[in-house]
């Protein structure tokens, strides 16, 4: 009798620690999850800003193209398009991403914008008459792989963000 009860309080006292190690795990992820929400939640923090380059960049753009004259259209190219997007750029760098998979997601937005900055650069210090037309084309085909990296980056955004609990919020 006495040999059952010692099994059976060995029984208790193995099933009893299983069944911590069961309480220890869900709370390690919890702090996982926690620790990437205070990511996100800095990151996120930085997107206003970013936001708000972005649209001085399109702003300073929209007005360069109507702009006739060749001479006024380089020299707005390069003294408001560039720098403006060379701000967004910047910032874009900045951002809070960590060091993890949000981190690896961002990295890619950043790659296109900065492949970007390089070609608008480029066209506004070698625009002549001449490559007009081709530069320009050479810049929008540049600005559709900056759509289409950040059409994957929403995407990975929006899978990270829901694995760590987190809604993304994007404007329409």
């Amino acid at each position: 009798m006495n040999r059952i009860r010692i099994a059976f309080a060995l029984l208790v006292a193995v099933t009893a620690t299983a069944g911590c190690d069961l309480i220890n795990g869900p709370s390690e992820l919890e702090r996982e999850i926690a620790a990437e929400q205070q990511i996100i939640k800095t990151y996120s923090a930085a997107v206003p800003e970013v936001d708000a380059l972005k649209t001085t960049f399109l702003d300073a753009w929209k007005k360069a193209n109507e702009l006739k004259d060749l001479k006024a259209y380089k020299e707005a190219l390069q003294t408001q398009v560039v720098a403006a997007l060379g701000a967004y750029v910047a910032a874009t760098a900045k951002m809070p991403a960590g060091a993890g998979e949000l981190a690896r997601i961002h990295a890619g937005m950043v790659g296109a914008v900065e492949k970007a900055l390089a070609v608008f650069t480029k066209y506004a210090d070698e625009l002549t008459e001449e490559n007009l037309e081709s530069g320009y084309k050479d810049v929008l085909r540049e600005m559709e792989a900056v759509a289409a990296a950040r059409a994957t980056y929403l995407e990975q955004l929006k899978t990270h963000y829901a694995r760590y609990r987190v809604d993304l919020v994007q404007d329409k």
